[in-house]
């Protein structure tokens, strides 16, 4: 959870809403992607990436947000920077 935690954050400051509001959008990512009964500790980096690449982006493109494109390779190079944070998750 600690990595949904930091790119809501990142999120939230290119998109001006809340963290709260940004953490809701990637945990809904995640559902469309992997399910509702997936356990949010045994998803991988690989699996983050394809939320991003997929989901979230058509949650912010449904949105109207700006810069998606932009928006889209900050929170992959989060994810890769702080890839430690995912394997946290799953000890």
């Amino acid at each position: 959870m600690q990595i949904i935690n930091h790119l809501a954050e990142v999120l939230s400051k290119k998109i001006n809403i809340s963290a709260t509001a940004s953490r809701g959008l990637i945990k809904l990512a995640i559902k469309d992607e992997i399910g509702p009964f997936m356990p949010l500790n045994i998803i991988g980096l690989k699996e983050y990436k394809a939320i991003i690449h997929s989901s979230l982006k058509r949650r912010l493109q449904n949105l109207n947000v700006e810069n998606i494109e932009e928006i889209i390779e900050l929170l992959l190079d989060e994810l890769i920077t702080h890839q430690s944070l995912v394997l946290m998750e799953k000890i």
